[in-house]
């Protein structure tokens, strides 16, 4: 029989055989959600002129001086050319624009709000105090040309997007998306689209493990389903083994047409492990052959599931090159009790909320491994160690907060 080994020892082996793939170079509509793979600098400063942060009137602070009116020399738009525009005189101001560049002479920008314009209309009087600096912003005051604004490693969302915009880059090297193949196995399946007869089921495994794939950032390809015969799952699994990643889902067990183990050694994979101490999960079989890594999840739904996000995800990250692939787990307190048959690091559903500036988590109500309604109602895991029985309501245990548990 194949050895048991820990969750820890599963997933070090699972990350070392998980090399990052390639930087490849894509344009910026592409790049979001990926990671940068080289460092960004600022290509000039920000802003690159002296520029006003309000509507207003550019002034020149010493002559501002209450109940005096100042001459409306000139007008200000946003995109006017600072090498355009012309001094401020003694009992001048410009009016100005959010963003337009300040005109040489002025040293601060009175807010339209403390402006009062008489009848002739090129003629305003200020009310309260104004000092230099007021409500306008220096050259290279966000930035200097030649800092660094994004390093290796960084995950570029929204905000890192408009950072490469506008400093110009609309290429950058990244993260490849790892490419998935999704193959579930079984006689008893048929496709979602069909209504089963007398023992059989609806393939639910294979569209749930390639959303998880596409959340996990992949690209996911479906291989359908593969009968329990070696010859049929064989052709299967080498259709599948061109991709970065091939996810299988049953088939792994100690039964009779439990074949993909075996199909797996004769396709010239490499086993590295069978059984992890993990409720649900337990029989899940990891292999590579060359670059390309093999996941045969347990048939049963929820177990799939929870090997999907505690191995499968970490290693797609890893690929597509994360600085930190696996789950982080956090502190949080039971708010019913649980119970577990001890001997294997447990991994329950609960429904996780910010309670009072700490995480509470709700255990979901469960009929076993293959309701995976269950997993619909959670938005995390709570890790139930090993060699406890019950954790009673109050108790503390570590939770992983899935990817989607603040849409949950």
């Amino acid at each position: 029989m194949p050895e048991m080994i820990a969750v820890e020892r599963a997933l070090a082996l699972v990350l070392e055989a998980a090399q990052p793939l390639p930087a490849i170079a894509v344009d910026l509509d592409e790049a979001a959600g990926r990671i940068l793979l080289e460092e960004i600098r600022a290509d000039r400063d920000q802003p690159a002129w002296d520029k006003a942060l309000m509507d207003g009137f550019a002034v020149m602070a010493a002559g501002v001086t209450d109940g005096r009116d100042l001459l409306v020399a000139s007008t200000i738009a946003a995109g006017a050319d600072p090498a355009t525009l012309n001094p401020l005189r003694p009992g001048e101001t410009a009016r100005i624009m959010t963003g337009a560049p300040l005109p040489p002479g002025a040293d601060a920008v009175v807010p339209v709000e403390q402006s009062h314009e008489g009848a002739a209309t090129d003629r305003v009087r200020f009310e309260g105090a104004v000092r230099p600096g007021d409500h306008l912003a220096r050259r290279g005051d966000d930035v200097r040309a030649g800092t660094t604004l994004l390093d290796r490693g960084d995950l570029l969302g929204p905000a890192e997007i408009g950072t490469l915009a506008a400093c110009g880059r609309t290429r950058v090297q990244v993260g490849a998306r790892p490419r998935v193949s999704i193959l579930a196995t079984g006689d008893e399946l048929v496709p979602a689209d069909r209504t089963p007869g007398d023992g059989r089921l609806r393939n639910s495994n294979g569209p749930m493990l390639r959303a998880l794939a596409r959340r996990a950032g992949a690209e996911a390809r479906d291989l359908g389903i593969a009968r329990d015969d070696p010859q049929a799952l064989r052709e299967a699994i080498e259709s599948g083994l061109d991709a970065d990643a091939l996810v299988l889902s049953g088939g792994v067990s100690m039964g009779l047409y439990d074949l993909v183990g075996g199909v797996l050694r004769e396709a010239g994979a490499e086993i590295l492990f069978e059984r992890v101490a993990i409720r649900p999960g337990k029989p899940f079989t990891f292999a590579r052959r060359g670059a390309t890594l093999v996941f045969g999840c347990p048939g049963n739904p929820v177990s799939s599931y929870v090997i999907f996000q505690l191995f499968v995800r970490p290693a797609l990250r890893r690929l597509a090159s994360h600085p930190r692939p696996e789950w982080e787990a956090v502190p949080a307190r039971l708010a019913a009790k649980v119970r577990q048959r001890p001997g294997r690091e447990g991994y329950a559903q609960v429904r996780a909320r910010f309670k009072d500036g700490r995480v509470e988590a709700d255990p979901v109500p469960t009929t076993g491994s293959a309701d995976l309604v269950a997993c619909a109602r959670g938005n995390a895991l709570a890790v139930l160690a090993e060699g406890v029985a019950e954790f009673p309501a109050g108790s503390e245990v570590p939770v992983i907060l899935l990817d989607d548990h603040a849409d949950r």
